[in-house]
């Protein structure tokens, strides 16, 4: 059973990033208060070095610069 208030565990690459992850670690993707704004370590930008964008749907292990 999910309980409303515990963080959603995805599994996303190492390398995203968010504001959120700073100052709010346990607030999950799906949380209204996420400002949804993501960047790749590795690039500073939003799309990762495949050129395919980084946020919390599209980095997952399917992707060729992923790291668990």
């Amino acid at each position: 059973m999910e309980r409303p208030n515990e963080p959603v565990q995805c599994a996303m690459c190492k390398h995203l990033r968010s504001k959120e992850m700073y100052h709010s670690p346990d607030l999950a993707p799906d949380d209204p208060a996420h400002s949804g704004v993501f960047w790749c370590e590795h690039t500073a930008d939003s799309m990762g070095p495949d050129g395919t964008f980084a946020d919390h749907e599209e980095c997952i292990p399917d992707r060729e610069c992923y790291e668990e």
